[in-house]
């Protein structure tokens, strides 16, 4: 095996594990939501994860002061708040409309951000491409059902969420020009804690000693996803390992209908299916244009 394909490899291990952990910490979070407010259960994981982010860059010879420099300084505590109110109204999504749909809207993502980055980094997307794009948002309408009685106006909350992540991963293209992922993981932490360290309080009540575990269990699956997250890209390209990002459609779902007795509606499988199947066609081409 050459060192790009053990690279290739490792790169892919990583980026499941960090997938498997993000899933499920959603699926404790979603627990969480039936007792505690998503934006104080946000504060602990922002402030476990600012405090991971201080101790991995207080080691192996970093400085918090030398990862902190950055020539984007503003957009990094943009991108960061993003996240931080995009990750509140998602936590809620779960508790509304269930892991299974609100993650399947959120599977648009790559999608919108294939489509944004023509208009935010001057990237070019072919016909192919586009095409691919369009055919991803007829599953999302296919999901979201619109003009049917069971359709949820909090769909379009969730859609949202895909839009807000979308630009987070657009603006954390545009920073990695020039700016470390450590720096960006950074930015991700401390903003995130001083936003929701600032709000949090007030919506903060009692915390019963079991749901500590919970809760301590949920800041650790957040800090460990980011950081393997971020070593997968170190060894591999995104659009290698972007595919990989769909097996939390998987994941989530098997703890949905498992541990929340959700549905898997015919709706939601056939648009997801749809969505997965387009994003996937538009990693595939950017990789072919990158060949």
């Amino acid at each position: 095996m050459s060192i790009q394909s053990l690279s290739n490899t490792k790169g892919i291990l990583f980026m499941v594990s960090a997938i498997f952990c993000l899933s499920m910490m959603d699926g404790f979070t979603r627990y969480l939501t039936d007792y505690y407010n998503v934006i104080a259960i946000n504060m602990f994981r922002y402030f476990f994860l600012f405090l991971f982010v201080i101790l991995i860059n207080s080691t192996k010879n970093k400085s918090v002061i030398y990862v902190s420099k950055s020539k984007f300084r503003f957009i990094q505590i943009l991108r960061g708040t993003i996240l931080a109110i995009e990750m509140c109204f998602a936590h809620y999504l779960f508790l509304k409309i269930g892991l299974i749909e609100a993650h399947a809207i959120f599977a648009s993502c790559p999608l919108i951000v294939a489509a944004l980055s023509v208009f935010f980094l001057k990237e070019k997307v072919g016909w192919r491409r586009w095409t691919a794009i369009f055919i991803g948002f007829i599953g999302i309408l296919i999901i979201l059902r619109p003009g049917s009685k069971v359709f949820d106006p909090l769909s379009l909350v969730a859609l949202g969420c895909a839009i807000a992540f979308a630009i987070y991963q657009i603006l954390t293209r545009y920073v990695s020009s020039e700016d470390s992922p450590d720096t960006s993981l950074f930015y991700t932490g401390i903003t995130g804690f001083v936003l929701l360290g600032a709000i949090g309080p007030f919506f903060y009540t009692t915390i019963d000693s079991m749901h500590l575990i919970w809760l301590l269990i949920v800041c650790i699956l957040g800090a460990g996803g980011h950081y393997l997250m971020i070593n997968a890209f170190k060894n591999s390209e995104a659009s290698i390992l972007q595919p990989f990002t769909y097996l939390q459609l998987v994941f989530v779902s098997i703890i949905g209908v498992l541990i929340f007795d959700e549905k898997l509606e015919d709706e939601v499988l056939v648009g997801s299916g749809i969505v997965v199947l387009a994003g996937l066609f538009t990693f595939w081409r950017e990789h072919i244009k990158k060949q």
